[in-house]
């Protein structure tokens, strides 16, 4: 079997399907695997995050709990030591005890003195030395929701560069604090506690480090893992499978591909064997029809040429450039429509619906030409077809017997069926277009004294002389015609009566002047005009020319006599 031109190229590994469906599918667990690892870190964060604010709302209660029993037992100066110890824990960044105002509270004698003033005794003393520290503005949003909201709130912010978490915890004024202060304010005050975010951004990272850690091993291991299984399911079918695929594509159909398991590329692997054998069958007849097609069309004697779609010659056969007297090459070159160097008819008989043979003559030979375009069933152009053959041999045959058919063998002249159809053509043309018509018999005189004194013979040659004499005085336009035994008739088309009379006297006198084989010959002739004697059939017509021959037998013989007028073409 012949191999195929066609050759596969060798795939880069990047390309190759195992190294593509690896990286597809490394690609998809890797993104699988950070999703999950993102999710779960995400979510770690979150908790510690939500754990860092609970324990900073368990410590800032604890505090808030703390400072009001120091209050209710009048111990104001401890207090503030109270809340400068708080200021001294390490993960403490920031801690006070605010008036509504925002200002920091115990640093200035207001307080004392309205509770002072409220109880109605000096219980507290004044401290010797105030000052002012405004802490948050008195229009601050977060204070101002805290105190609405009598709840507690925090917020994340960052202080010289480090990220910090603030609980503003509302002081509500409770029962037992209306002795000292009254019940004129709901709220006494805030706490402010912040806590630096470094310990808990820390453990973020330590996290986020750990969960690369681990992603980065499990996606190696899982490629690892996935790429040898790859290997061996799906890569090593498909590549036994695309192996044999090049082979056949290489013209070797001799190919079984190996069946590994049960899955579906063991069915593809199958299906592949089974439709491998299938075409190895189907190329062997096509292979068996091909041969005979070859053999027909290199063996016909009937030239043959095809073209393509895109109607490019691609198939001459030997037969085809002996009758078109061109190489092969020469008609590719010269396209579908220049075979016979009329392209003009080609086209034509393209146009046809059905296939249409035509009749040419070219380089001296006859030939049958039948063109074709070949359409699918939607109309697409798929080719176009000739089929060329000489018939140059019968077209003679068929010339000579149709000349023999309308030819008299003795004398050359049209027989009577030629004279009969001839005449009945040029009568209705005479009807139609009221041009002239005229017929002229003539008879050989005394020709049975040629038969019975010097054979037939001779009387055949005299009337060979005749019709001689005949195709001598006549133009190429008439039809000369032997009627039957010695008599003869000339059609003279668009010839009056009189002008027959002059040709009929000339082909008389010449007849009178030859000799033959020593002999003198004589004719008498009759004339009829169509138009003077108004026939009204061929067959009348030639009647009255046939009664004119008559007189002119019984005046003497040897001279011409004219058919009888029609009497109102006489008096007209």
């Amino acid at each position: 079997m012949k191999p195929a031109s066609h050759k596969f190229a060798q795939t880069p590994l990047f390309l190759s399907l195992g190294g593509r469906l690896t990286a597809f599918i490394g690609i998809a667990i890797a993104l699988g695997f950070v999703l999950i690892v993102w999710f779960y870190a995400f979510q770690h964060e979150k908790n510690l995050l939500r754990q860092n604010e609970r324990t900073m709302h368990q410590v800032t209660e604890s505090v808030v709990q703390g400072l009001e029993t120091i209050m209710l037992t009048g111990h104001a100066d401890v207090a503030q030591l109270y809340a400068g110890r708080l200021k001294a824990i390490g993960d403490v960044t920031d801690f006070r005890i605010l008036r509504v105002s925002g200002l920091e509270s115990f640093l200035d004698n207001e307080t004392i003195y309205r509770v002072n003033e409220h109880r109605g005794d000096e219980d507290f003393l004044p401290r010797p030395t105030e000052k002012t520290v405004l802490v948050l503005a008195p229009d601050d949003p977060r204070m101002a929701e805290a105190l609405a909201s009598k709840r507690f709130v925090y917020f994340y912010e960052s202080l010289a560069g480090e990220p910090t978490l603030t609980m503003l915890w509302p002081i509500l004024n409770g029962k037992d604090c209306t002795k000292c202060h009254g019940k004129t304010q709901e709220v006494r005050g805030l706490l402010k506690l912040t806590t630096s975010m470094a310990p808990v951004l820390t453990e973020v990272s330590r996290l986020r480090w750990q969960s690369a850690a681990v992603l980065s091993v499990a996606i190696l291991v899982v490629i690892i893992v996935m790429s040898i299984v790859l290997r061996n399911a799906v890569v090593r079918p498909i590549s036994e499978l695309s192996s044999a695929m090049k082979r056949v594509s290489g013209g070797d159909l001799s190919q079984e591909v190996p069946v590994f398991g049960r899955d579906e590329l063991a069915e593809m692997a199958t299906g592949f064997n089974s439709l491998l054998s299938e075409l190895r069958s189907t190329y062997t007849g096509f292979q068996n029809e091909h041969d005979k097609l070859q053999t027909i069309i290199i063996g016909s004697r009937d030239g043959i040429v095809v073209t393509d779609g895109a109607g490019t010659v691609v198939l001459v056969n030997p037969s085809a450039e002996q009758l078109l007297r061109k190489s092969a090459q020469t008609l590719i070159d010269g396209g579908f429509e220049s075979l016979i160097d009329n392209p003009q008819k080609i086209q034509r008989l393209l146009s046809q619906e059905d296939s249409h043979t035509d009749v040419t003559l070219y380089h001296d030979r006859f030939l049958a030409i039948s063109v074709a375009a070949i359409r699918t069933a939607d109309g697409r152009l798929v080719g176009q077809g000739a089929l060329i053959r000489d018939i140059t041999e019968g077209k003679l045959l068929e010339t000579t017997l149709r000349t023999m058919s309308n030819t008299d063998g003795l004398t050359g002249l049209a027989n009577r069926r030629m004279l009969n159809e001839s005449l009945d053509a040029e009568v209705v043309r005479a009807q139609q277009s009221g041009r002239n018509l005229s017929v002229m018999m003539l008879d050989v005189d005394h020709f049975k004294n040629f038969n019975d004194q010097y054979g037939h013979a001779q009387g055949d040659r005299v009337l060979q002389a005749v019709a001689e004499a005949a195709r001598q005085s006549i133009r190429n336009i008439d039809l000369a015609c032997r009627f039957g035994g010695e008599e003869f008739v000339v059609i003279l088309t668009e010839t009056p009566l009189d002008g027959a009379m002059v040709v009929a006297e000339r082909l008389r006198e010449l007849v009178e002047t030859m000799r033959v084989d020593g002999l003198q010959v004589t004719i008498s002739m009759g004339v009829a005009g169509w138009q003077e004697t108004s026939a009204s059939a061929a067959g009348t017509f030639l009647e009255l020319a046939d009664k004119a021959l008559y007189v002119s037998k019984h005046s003497g013989r040897n001279r011409v006599s004219a058919a009888p007028l029609d009497p109102r073409k006489s008096e007209s």
